[in-house]
């Protein structure tokens, strides 16, 4: 039984490699010294209306306001929204929207709860939305920081190629081991279910965005309702890609370096609450999908390192010959296809090439997280994220 389950292990990350090596295929990496899209440089730049929900962000926000007072691109407003904040939040954004280089560009908005069947982040979104001037609608988070080209950068992707919605990826910035340890991983996960390749093919239904960066064309994020498709939703991120998509406009993501950062989570708890708090969403609100990813991530990513240290002791002890057990050779085998097929991922978002062996505790984090968040959402009060709670809508 057990080298079979280790063959299955062999095989799927095989099956994973030829499919991420695939995916990357083509894919495009945006920087700050990229050029300007092809016949795309237009006579006037159209105005951007930067959306900035805040909930007890009062130590990251000015480095972001900052980075977005800084931008080079002519035309473009920033709305701030204090989403109920308990700290310093909105006293931070009134200050910095007094400043000069902020006059005419920065706006605040405070807000206590959100309508009934909102989520806080959308509806937030929703009211910096109802205040925007702008011909297009950047939405973002209060705790990314902006280099000056982004958005001309940005702009000219979305009008060199005529589409709807752009969204570009972010640095990470960490702080502690688990970060380092689990965010690669989860990358990786998430670039393996949502491939490029059919994320920006405007005949696949495959869709999401990075909600660090979602540059959207207001005509069209309004004759699609605004926000109030998603009001219910925790994931806007994907599903508001999903929306526009499904409608038929088309999107783009793309990779980037150097053009935005963020540090999505400080350390292991907060991140296992973030984690929860998208998990069962993600799926589809589908408890088979949950516990069969579990069972798949772990056959993947745990089996193999702990066969080969026990099978290994075992042998060891035994006084048997290492190479002549079949499953360790299997174990071992295994876990350095699934080194070698990971590699890319901690190297690419700038994490020791060392992290590679730390993916059976990635899996395991990530399988509790989903776990937490299947039962907190059918059992409980339902996943909660900075101090509210939200029950699934399905």
């Amino acid at each position: 039984m057990l080298q079979a389950l280790l063959g299955a292990s062999l095989f799927l990350w095989s099956c994973l490699g030829a499919w991420l090596l695939w995916n990357s295929r083509g894919a495009g990496l945006l920087r700050a010294h990229s050029a300007l899209e092809p016949m795309s440089v237009p006579a006037r730049w159209p105005k951007v209306s930067i959306l900035v929900p805040a909930r007890n962000e009062e130590e990251s926000l000015p480095a972001l306001l900052h980075s977005l007072l800084r931008l080079d691109y002519p035309d473009y407003e920033v709305i701030v929204v204090d989403d109920h904040s308990t700290d310093g939040t909105g006293r931070v954004a009134e200050e910095w929207s007094r400043r000069p280089e902020a006059q005419g560009r920065l706006r605040v908005i405070h807000h206590r709860e959100p309508a009934p069947g909102w989520t806080g982040k959308v509806y937030a979104l929703h009211l910096a939305a109802g205040a925007a001037t702008g011909e297009w609608i950047l939405s973002t988070d209060a705790d990314v920081v902006f280099h000056p080209r982004v958005l001309r950068l940005a702009m000219s992707a979305a009008l060199g190629r005529g589409v709807s919605l752009v969204s570009l990826t972010p640095d990470f910035v960490y702080g502690s081991f688990w970060e380092k340890a689990v965010l690669p991983a989860f990358a990786m996960l998430l670039f393996a279910l949502f491939p490029l390749r059919w994320v920006n093919h405007p005949r696949s239904s495959r869709a999401i965005a990075a909600g660090a960066f979602i540059l959207m064309r207001r005509d069209d994020f309004r004759a699609l309702g605004g926000y109030e498709p998603l009001a219910h939703v925790v994931n806007e991120d994907l599903r508001i890609a999903e929306h526009f998509k499904r409608q038929g406009r088309r999107i783009w993501l793309i990779p980037s370096r150097g053009l935005i950062r963020t540090r999505m989570y400080n350390g292991a708890g907060e991140m296992f609450e973030g984690l929860s708090r998208s998990a069962f969403e993600g799926a589809g609100y589908s408890v088979v999908k949950i516990l069969a990813g579990i069972l798949v991530g772990l056959l993947m990513a745990v089996l193999p390192w702990v066969a080969a240290a026990l099978v290994g002791i075992r042998d060891g002890l035994r006084g048997q010959p290492l190479l002549q057990d079949q499953a360790l050779l299997l174990a071992l085998t295994a876990c350095a296809v699934s080194a070698w097929v990971y590699l890319p991922a901690p190297i690419f978002l700038g994490v020791s090439p060392g992290f590679v062996f730390t993916l059976p505790l990635a899996a395991v984090f990530y399988s509790a997280a989903s776990l937490n968040s299947t039962w907190t959402s059918l059992a409980g009060r339902g996943v909660s994220w900075k101090g509210r709670y939200y029950r699934p809508a399905c």
